[in-house]
């Protein structure tokens, strides 16, 4: 690169032009650009989502899932199909491999799910996943001045719709609102004295609201369409349509008017109730599009808020704010970037103690940084935790270039006196380094290259981590080869010279050459070193990712099937009258209904389950206050409402997993022994003190009464149709539709009366048959049985699915092992098929990948010392300096308390390409003087000395720059003080280390030979 630099001192003033605009372009990127939490991660995965009212678990596996799924299994490549059956939905999820083209393969799921056959009334939604499409703001909302009824009317009508028209909202949703229905309650009595029945009547209804083609005329040379319509638009419409034709009422024209025969009431229905610290609140969620910027989406609708909120017409209370989160998370990688970046300036002044060659080594910083903004920005990246991590654990290896550059001017100037200076010092000392400079630079380049190939969620997250690393470093090497030798060249005009020596370097070279009489017992304690170093990783631990901790707790709350929305209610304020009660809680929010805190599919509502979000202050015990409350919780819950269970643990975090569970999947074709084995499992894994937060998804059932045809029913040829119609109608609400009747959309639903509460009045109901009116009881067999309440499929497999959180996410791998060693030691079932996943899994997968890529990097860095150095044997000198990364790495890891993890492992293939800079700028000197006829041990302890002080500066402020983030607690799992520990302690070593033991081999590989075989190799 010899060349760029002698164009850039001939045109320096247009490079300085260059530089100033891609500053002020990188600034302006800078306020463009757009913040998230994290990248946009879109999942390789569709989500399709039925919905039947009415229809129980059984009716939705038989007639919505499983047709599904037969649809779904003829499309290719997809890795896994899993579904979900309850009361009223189902949902399938189909995933396939990172990279799909998930426009074409949503088109072909949502083409499959059109060609399904499903039951009539049955509602289909098809979505594809993505990692941003949570809620990005949450909050509860109050008034002070309206009733809820009013407060409602407001938000619906004036708050969500502008919030929907602003700009990057998705969609809006709010909880605890109330919606219009028309019920129509029959007295049975008086409808089966006119032979009335519910599908009778809900015809009759239907028939009111129609629209009919009738053809055309043609007047005055215009065709004229004619249509027959109707439509239902008032109460009193319904009231007096005609369902019989016996005694007329009085009043009536003739016939059986609706209002005779039943009770037509408009209702408020309220399917989920919210609180907020105990008081009645409506919940508001708001979710951006894929290509919003979210914080500011978040400030759009929080200005919009605040507006109500002066008028003193709303109170908010913030439950979720992800526009402040990453607010946060920015400004604590900057702050942590800034501290590295001043923690560079000075060891650099320290080892240079000139405060213009300080000053014009830090330069490529803010170009390096302002460029990768400029560039991400453009390639259509976001500035999240991992682009922004990726800059923060780059500012150290950004200015290595520069200071090894500007050392070597300055070296330069100090030698060379008067002799040479300006521009020709300036060129001269840059092309004595700027081989190395540029071969170490490709090579922490390359490293990341075979990031590309990680595969899952792991490679999705630190693909703009690594394109950001990448970017600032190329950067900082074309800063280091076209401005620095400009400034260099002009800056350095009154230097002190230097003699020869120094305190430093001359106690350096008593060392070096000690070493290199002692190669023996040099290489016997690198290599002790390093074996005691690889014993290390049993103490360590094995984790995928240190687990986010957050101050809150999540509370799932359910009662026995069945129970109402009153009964959950009722359970729901005995559990936030505790939670109030509970030390370090600051605030408390609860929804009644809702099976999660967050249907991200919009499920339906289930009124025997609730869920509360508990906030805590930072600094609060959580997993003593966890253990706390599952000690108390589930007995105050169970005295009110008996069978109801709770269930507290840590609120999960957003982002990639932390791999810290077990998971027993359990496959089986009956569903019996499916779930006893299940029940076992989950005993076994509950008695497990390393486990916490067990959990089986098929634990829930609820009694069913199952009518079967005796013998008498066949005999008499009754049809089991009919049965369903009489039966059905009776045992739950009937949907007639959705009208907007006086100006109020409402759903009308039909139902009796009287409904069928026990047993014996489901035996009593009568039946049509060719040999008369016979009860139910009398030609069919009515025996009860426990139903699930939620059945899966795993590739149209029927299972059920056991996991655990480990206490001790460092300790996931052993027990893993424990359990699948236990689980495998119990009596399960006949024909139960096991298998074992979650976090130790995850590890393996992982660890596997970036194995992979590792070695990949060390070939890729071998092939680039190949052609700088020609030959092999310097290149694989070079490559013996990573033997001792483990040995700082592991080393530092066990001291600090951290395990091994995927964010430590991505730091060691960080280490690939930034240790052999030291050895790269050592062996280049070498390598010169060795050419240059000087002896071999000379050559070395020559270059030794004169590169000291550059590989020392390089390391330390690599090293120092990653201090600020070692030590935060606030980044994130994914860029954690994990990655940065292992770099610092890999390069602490390998640096000390380099300096020592590549010599040795060096000499060892090298003195026999001659000169002219090193030159014609």
């Amino acid at each position: 690169m010899n060349w760029l630099t002698k164009i850039s001192l001939k045109n320096g003033t247009a490079v300085v032009i260059l530089v100033l605009l891609i500053l002020g372009y990188g600034m302006y990127s800078a306020t463009q650009i757009k913040q998230q939490t994290f990248p946009d991660l879109e999942l390789p995965a569709v989500f399709v989502q039925v919905t039947k009212p009415g229809a129980s678990t059984e009716e939705m596996e038989s007639d919505v899932t499983l047709p599904v799924e037969n649809s779904l299994k003829g499309l290719q490549s997809y890795d896994s199909l899993t579904s979900t059956s309850t009361e009223n939905a189902a949902s399938v999820i189909i995933q396939f491999p990172f990279g799909s083209d998930m426009d074409k393969l949503s088109g072909e799921v949502e083409a499959a799910v059109g060609k399904t056959r499903l039951p009539e009334g049955a509602s289909v939604t098809v979505q594809r996943l993505s990692i941003n499409a949570q809620p990005i703001y949450q909050a509860a909302l109050f008034s002070d001045k309206d009733d809820a009824q009013t407060l409602a009317e407001r938000l619906e009508n004036e708050v969500v719709p502008q919030i929907e028209k602003l700009a990057g909202v998705s969609s809006v949703n709010l909880k605890g609102t109330s919606s219009e229905r028309l019920d129509i309650v029959v007295d049975k009595a008086k409808a089966a004295q006119q032979g009335i029945t519910l599908g009778a009547i809900r015809s009759a209804l239907q028939s009111l609201d129609y629209a009919l083609p009738l053809g055309s005329v043609s007047a005055d040379e215009t065709t004229i369409p004619i249509r027959l319509s109707g439509k239902i638009s008032t109460l009193e419409q319904i009231e007096l349509l005609k369902v019989g034709t016996g005694a007329p009422a009085e009043g009536a024209a003739g016939g059986i008017l609706l209002a005779d025969v039943a009770e037509i009431k408009p209702m408020q229905v309220q399917e989920e109730r919210t609180r907020f610290n105990g008081e009645p609140s409506y919940l508001l969620e708001v979710v951006k599009t894929q290509d919003a910027n979210t914080a500011d989406v978040s400030d759009e609708v929080k200005s919009l808020l605040a507006g109500y909120e002066e008028k003193g017409e709303l109170s908010i209370h913030v439950v979720s704010d992800q526009g402040e989160e990453i607010k946060e998370s920015v400004s604590g990688l900057v702050r942590e970037g800034l501290y590295g970046a001043l923690f560079c300036v000075l060891i650099i002044f320290a080892f240079l103690r000139n405060v213009r060659a300080t000053l014009i080594s830090i330069v490529s910083l803010p170009i390096s940084i302002f460029a990768t903004i400029a560039l991400m920005n453009e390639m259509g990246y976001t500035l999240n935790i991992m682009t922004l991590g990726g800059i923060a654990v780059s500012v150290g290896r950004i200015v290595d270039d520069s200071i090894v550059v500007i050392e070597n001017i300055y070296r330069w100037r100090q030698e060379k006196g008067e002799e040479l200076r300006g521009k020709e010092l300036a060129y001269r000392a840059t092309r004595e380094v700027i081989g190395a400079v540029a071969s170490s630079t490709v090579a922490m380049v390359v490293v990341f290259a075979p990031l590309a190939f990680v595969s899952g969620v792991i490679g999705e997250f630190f693909r703009p981590f690594s394109l950001a690393v990448v970017i600032s470093i190329l950067t900082s090497l074309f800063v280091a080869t076209m401005l620095i030798p400009i400034m260099g060249g002009k800056f350095f005009n009154r230097v002190k010279p230097h003699k020869e020596g120094g305190r430093l370097a001359n106690g350096f070279e008593r060392t070096i050459r000690g070493a290199l009489k002692r190669k023996g017992a040099v290489l016997g304690l690198a290599v002790l070193l390093l074996v005691g170093s690889l014993g290390l990783i049993p103490l360590l631990g094995v984790s995928f990712l240190p687990a986010e901790s957050s101050p809150s707790a999540s509370v799932e709350i359910t009662l026995p099937a069945k129970s109402s929305l009153d009964q959950t209610d009722q359970v729901g304020s005995k559990v936030e009258s505790y939670l109030k009660e509970l030390p370090g809680a600051e605030s408390y929010q609860i929804s009644i209904g809702s099976g999660s805190g967050r249907r991200m599919f919009g499920g339906s509502a289930s009124a025997y389950k609730a869920a509360a979000t508990v906030q805590f202050a930072q600094g609060t015990d959580m997993d003593a206050t966890i253990d706390r409350m599952n000690g108390e919780l589930p007995a105050l819950a169970a005295a009110e409402v008996p069978g109801t269970t709770i269930a507290v643990k840590a609120a999960e975090q957003a982002g990639a997993p932390s791999g810290n569970t077990v998971d027993v999947s359990i496959y089986s074709d009956n569903t019996e022994q499916l779930a006893a084995a299940a029940k076992q499992v989950e005993d076994l894994m509950r008695q497990n003190a390393d486990l916490k937060d067990v959990a089986n998804n098929m634990n829930e059932v609820a009694p069913k009464w199952v009518v079967t045809l005796n013998q008498q029913g066949i005999d008499l040829n009754v049809n089991p149709a009919m049965i369903m119609q009489l039966v059905g109608e009776q045992l739950r609400p009937m949907d007639v539709g959705a009208y907007k009747i006086d100006n109020e959309n409402r759903a009308v639903t039909l139902s009796y009366k009287q409904q069928i509460t026990s047993r014996a009045e489901l035996e009593s109901v009568p039946i049509l048959t060719s040999g008369g009116v016979k009860q139910l009881g009398d030609i069919a067999d009515v025996t009860e049985q426990n139903a699930w309440i939620q059945v899966n499929h795993d590739d149209g497999k029927m299972y059920a699915q056991v996991s655990g959180t480990v206490k001790d996410e460092n300790a996931v791998q052993a027990v893993t092992r424990q359990v699948e060693s236990d689980v495998r030691s119990l009596s399960l079932p006949g024909g139960v098929e096991l298998e074992f996943g979650g976090g130790l899994r995850m590890i393996s997968d992982g660890f596997t990948s970036i194995g992979i890529a590792m070695a990949a990097a060390v070939g890729l860095v071998f092939l680039v010392m190949s052609a700088t150095f020609g030959g092999l044997i310097t290149p694989l000198i070079i490559l013996c300096s990573l033997v001792f990364i483990p040995v700082g790495s592991l080393s530092a890891l066990l001291i600090t308390g951290q395990s091994l993890s995927m964010s430590a492992m991505i730091g060691m293939l960080m280490l690939v390409g930034i240790v052999v800079t030291n050895a790269v700028v050592l062996l280049d000197r070498v390598e010169h003087n060795r050419k240059a006829g000087i002896p071999i041990r000379e050559a070395i302890v020559e270059a030794s000395k004169t590169r000291l002080r550059p590989i020392l500066m390089t390391a330390f402020a690599t090293m120092l720059a990653l201090l600020p983030l070692a030590l935060s607690g606030s980044t994130t799992s994914l860029i954690s003080g994990g990655l940065a520990i292992t770099v610092i302690g890999g390069l602490f070593t390998s640096t000390l280390l380099t300096l020592i033991v590549i010599p040795v081999i060096y000499e060892l590989a090298w003195r026999k030979r001659k000169v002219h075989e090193i030159e014609n190799f």
